[in-house]
C-alpha cells in the first residue's frame, strides 16, 4: 500500500511539473540561435517581397546556404504558394518560396515577418500598390498619441504612417489581460474612445497597435491585411481607488 501511495504521489508531482512548464514552441530556435536553410533546387527565384507578384531580383544555387530572417504564411498539409522565407540578399532582405528551402527548424516555428498581398475580385493585386519593392518596407514613419486617461481627457488621438494603396487602418488596443478593442479609420489618424475601454474595468497599461488594410467593401470580414501589426505606444488607465487611498493616507 505504501508503495502504491508513493507511486501516486510521484505521478501527481510529474503531472504538476509538466503543467507548470511555460508555454512555447519546443521546436523553435532558442533565443539568439541562427536559423539557416539549404536550397533544395537549382535556380530558386528570389523576389523583393513574399509573393509571386513581386519583382524578381535573383536566383539561388542548389545546396546554397542561407540565413532565415522570418516567414510569411503557415504550413498545414501541403505547399500552396502562401509559404515564404525572408533571407538576407544584396545588403537588404528578400524572399524565396519556402518549398525550395530546407530549414533548420520547422516552417511554422520561424517568426512571422511578412504578409500576403491583397487581391481584388479578379485575383490580381490592386493597381494602387507598387510592387517594385516590398510594400511593407515602405510603411515607416512616426507613431504619436495625444491625450491621457490620467486626466479629464476621455479620448486618445493617435497617428501612424500612411501606406500607399491601403484604404483603411485598424488600431487594436490590448488591455492588461489581452482583451482586444478595435478602432478603425480611413486616414492616418484614429481616436481611441476611452469610454469603450473604461467599460471593461481593467486598470493598468494598455498597448495600441495598428495595421493597414485594403478593401472594396464595408464588411470588415472582406478587409485584407497588408502589413503586420506595428506597436504605436502605450498609455495608462489608473485605478481611481488607488488614488483615493493615497489621498487618505
Amino acid at each position: 500500500m505504501r508503495i502504491l501511495i508513493a507511486i501516486i504521489i510521484l505521478l501527481s508531482l510529474s503531472v504538476s511539473l509538466t503543467m507548470a512548464q511555460p508555454p512555447g514552441d519546443p521546436l523553435a530556435a532558442a533565443e539568439g540561435e541562427l536559423i539557416t536553410g539549404i536550397v533544395a533546387v537549382d535556380g530558386a527565384t528570389i523576389y523583393v517581397g513574399p509573393d509571386f507578384a513581386y519583382r524578381i531580383i535573383g536566383q539561388l544555387p542548389i545546396n546554397g546556404s542561407v540565413t532565415i530572417l522570418g516567414r510569411r504564411g503557415d504550413f498545414f498539409y501541403n505547399w500552396n504558394g502562401d509559404q515564404w522565407l525572408e533571407i538576407p540578399y544584396g545588403g537588404d532582405s528578400a524572399w524565396v518560396y519556402a518549398r525550395l528551402v530546407r530549414t533548420s527548424v520547422p516552417f511554422n516555428s520561424i517568426p512571422p515577418t511578412g504578409r500576403r498581398l491583397p487581391r481584388n475580385g479578379n485575383g490580381r493585386v490592386p493597381d494602387e500598390f507598387d510592387l517594385s519593392d516590398n510594400i511593407c518596407d515602405r510603411w515607416n514613419g512616426s507613431f504619436t498619441q495625444d491625450g491621457s486617461l490620467l486626466t479629464a481627457d476621455i479620448n486618445i488621438n493617435v497617428t501612424y504612417p500612411p501606406l500607399t494603396g491601403a484604404n483603411v487602418y485598424s488600431v487594436i488596443v490590448l488591455s492588461p489581460s489581452g482583451i482586444r478593442t478595435a478602432f478603425d479609420s480611413e486616414t492616418d489618424s484614429a481616436t481611441i474612445i476611452g469610454k469603450k475601454l473604461r467599460s471593461r474595468f481593467e486598470y493598468g497599461t494598455y498597448t495600441w497597435r495598428v495595421a493597414p488594410y485594403w478593401t472594396t467593401g464595408t464588411n470588415r470580414y472582406s478587409w485584407q491585411q497588408v502589413c503586420l501589426l506595428e506597436t504605436g505606444g502605450t498609455f495608462e488607465y489608473p485605478d481611481p481607488r488607488a488614488q483615493v487611498n493615497d489621498d487618505e493616507s
